[in-house]
């Protein structure tokens, strides 16, 4: 165990202690000071690595009964009965199927040969063929196909300070561009079903696949353009002609004849995006059931793209058990008083819908430094933010949508899973990422402003 682990661990043991020791108060019950105890030890866990996330997650759901959080370990564990988490099994599913066939590679050839006439166009292409990809499939499994890609890319540099210029760019691009595409439909990151499932729990309204495709899509064919030109000015790798990367599409290992395993893959994805779609006017399909459903298929005798004991073995079982305890620890804030205690620390705003949605993008932003987990984020605001929204006389799903699109782009710094995928490789220092991201954060704080509002009045979110 090194340093930061075992401060880390320290911390949260710490902050359990003074949870224990500090008496029932006018603002929270005894249960609700144990409960912000809680959350402070796991979110630090989580936080320095102190003990494997699947580790971290069961631990607390087994602390929670044994402090008092919550009446009994069935309570505990409430948050693993949402279907968000077995969305979140399939979706990693569905990325294993994908990584099983060279689709990611054939659409990154296509943009290269578009595309590919210098490097910085090069990163262009890499970064839109990312983002497409991350619209269906979770920001993690696209990082790590793209990232796999582009170091693959690097070895034209056959000088080592030039390749880790270059890969410096590349590497932060990458998860940007990842997080960015998740954006654009529910599909592309559990935070945005999360957000779906918190708003409908809270206010019984709902946000259709379309209706967020309409919000997202415009949103990401802004941002992709402007994070490239951020990343080519801040980082500016070294050029490479149009002959050396015609050279690596040539050299790319891809089947010119489509396989049957592939043409499986593309059907079946072309069906759940269908149902996906047509789900926001048949109320009978369910957007999660779908994907659990079409999971399974991978499975199935004659389709047999996927073998069982590879999914259990190389599926992120991080996610699963992170996003059912944060899910299981916000229930036990509602529960307990502390959201709306959170919800009285933030000021009612009597303000126009723009400038309410720029706050909330802000408010989520500031939070990511102190909170860079976006699955625990949202679920921690959103009865404050649904509040704020009915205090303000503005529909909530705008401020739910937006905490969402803003969680989502939690890079910052390379503190949040995806980005910490390409930093692991050394390519860029801890502070790089910010003098290209802190721009970047900054627009989709305009954009979400401008746009939320005029948009959720065209697709009737208000």
């Amino acid at each position: 165990m090194n340093i930061k682990k075992a401060a880390g661990m320290g911390v949260a043991v710490a902050a359990i202690v003074i949870s224990m020791l500090v008496p029932q108060n006018d603002v929270l019950t005894v249960a609700g000071v144990r409960t912000v105890g809680v959350l402070v030890a796991f979110l630090v866990m989580l936080v320095t690595e102190a003990l494997p996330v699947v580790i971290t997650s069961l631990l607390f759901c087994g602390l929670m009964p044994l402090l008092g959080v919550t009446e009994s370990l069935g309570v505990a564990l409430v948050g693993y009965s949402q279907p968000i988490v077995f969305f979140t099994l399939a979706s990693f599913g569905i990325a294993a199927a994908l990584t099983s066939i060279p689709l990611s590679k054939r659409l990154l050839r296509a943009l290269l040969r578009a595309f590919g006439r210098d490097i910085n166009t090069a990163l262009f292409a890499i970064m839109a063929a990312t983002a497409i990809f991350s619209s269906l499939v979770s920001n993690v499994p696209t990082c790590a196909i793209f990232m796999a890609i582009s170091l693959d890319f690097l070895e034209m540099y056959d000088d080592e300070e030039e390749r880790r210029r270059t890969g410096r760019a590349f590497m932060i691009a990458i998860p940007v561009a990842s997080m960015i595409g998740g954006m654009m439909t529910p599909a592309g990151s559990s935070v945005n079903l999360i957000a779906m499932t918190q708003l409908e729990e809270l206010t019984g309204s709902t946000i259709t696949f379309v209706q967020w495709m309409c919000v997202g899509i415009p949103l990401t064919i802004v941002m992709i353009p402007l994070a490239w030109w951020l990343c080519v000015r801040c980082y500016r790798p070294v050029n490479l002609t149009q002959a050396e990367i015609k050279a690596f599409t040539d050299r790319m290992d891809i089947p010119e004849k489509v396989g049957s395993k592939e043409k499986k893959v593309v059907v079946l994805l072309v069906v759940m995006l269908a149902l996906w779609i047509a789900s926001s006017w048949v109320s009978a399909i369910n957007v999660m059931v779908v994907a659990i459903l079409g999971c399974c298929i991978l499975f199935l005798p004659g389709v047999e793209v996927l073998e069982v004991h590879t999914f259990l073995r190389n599926n992120s079982w991080d996610a699963f058990f992170l996003v059912g305890t944060v899910l299981s620890i916000s229930t036990a804030m509602i529960n307990n008083g502390v959201s709306e205690c959170i919800a009285d620390l933030i000021p009612t705003l009597h303000v126009a819908t723009p400038l309410l949605i720029a706050f909330t993008a802000l408010l989520i932003f500031c939070s990511l430094i102190v909170i860079p987990v976006a699955t625990s984020l949202v679920p921690i605001l959103a009865p404050a933010l649904v509040s704020l929204a009915n205090n303000a006389g503005t529909a909530p799903a705008l401020l739910l949508m937006t905490a969402a699109v803003c969680a989502c782009n939690c890079y910052l710094l390379p503190l949040d899973t995806v980005p910490l995928i390409t930093y692991g490789k050394g390519y860029y220092a801890m502070t790089d990422m910010a003098r290209s991201t802190l721009w970047m954060q900054l627009a989709l704080v305009i954009l979400s402003a401008l746009w939320l509002p005029l948009v959720g009045k065209l697709v009737g979110l208000y």
